[in-house]
């Protein structure tokens, strides 16, 4: 979810999933629970997303029971560890019928993430809490109110995070797709081959 086609969130490996459930569900109002979506993302053969060392723009469909969205996100600032990012999406009808057209316009599938997500509110933020295939637990909060600047926005997320009794490792700044494409060595791979086209 994003606020006027922006989003600020911070992700992070969460090391006691089920506590920061408990308090969830105790102190929040819930969205949504166990929620299983999966995430396929695209790459066009005239704009390789994964031409650099941090990753700015990402284009995915989103398959769930109930619907389908196409989203395309593309971060700030550009190259380096990001603040915030440009999100568009829409519900899509049919997401195998767009998969068949990215593919005849040589946009290709790269990954597929598959997660397992429940949402609450708490305190003006969005709380999810991921199980994340082949990854882990992660949670993810992200603000639903405008800020003055990104930092503002993140400063906020960190606060409510520090009544959640989440016990959390370093945040995550690559993204899901990157995670599990870093796992496959598929990144190494094609960053090699983009620095060999430009050399």
């Amino acid at each position: 979810m994003s606020f006027q086609d922006i989003e600020i969130e911070i992700k992070l490996p969460l090391d006691n999933p089920d506590d920061v459930r408990k308090f969830l569900d105790a102190h929040a109002e819930p969205k949504a629970k166990n929620v299983f979506q999966k995430d396929t993302y695209f790459v066009p053969a005239h704009r390789n997303f994964l031409a650099v060392e941090y990753p700015f723009e990402w284009l995915r469909i989103r398959e769930t029971a109930n619907k389908s969205f196409l989203t395309y996100k593309h971060y700030h600032p550009e190259n380096v560890e990001t603040t915030h990012c440009d999100e568009y999406e829409s519900i899509i009808e049919n997401p195998e019928a767009v998969k068949k057209i990215f593919n005849d316009l040589d946009i290709k599938s790269i990954v597929i993430v598959e997660k397992t997500r429940s949402t609450w509110m708490f305190e003006d933020v969005e709380v999810a809490i991921d199980d994340v295939k082949n990854l882990g637990a992660y949670t993810e909060l992200e603000a639903t109110l405008p800020y003055e600047t990104p930092q503002a926005a993140r400063a906020y997320l960190y606060e409510v995070l520090s009544k959640l009794g989440a016990k959390i490792r370093e945040e995550d700044v690559h993204g899901y797709p990157y995670m599990i494409l870093e796992k496959e060595e598929k990144i190494l791979s094609e960053l090699n081959r983009s620095r060999k086209e430009i050399v």
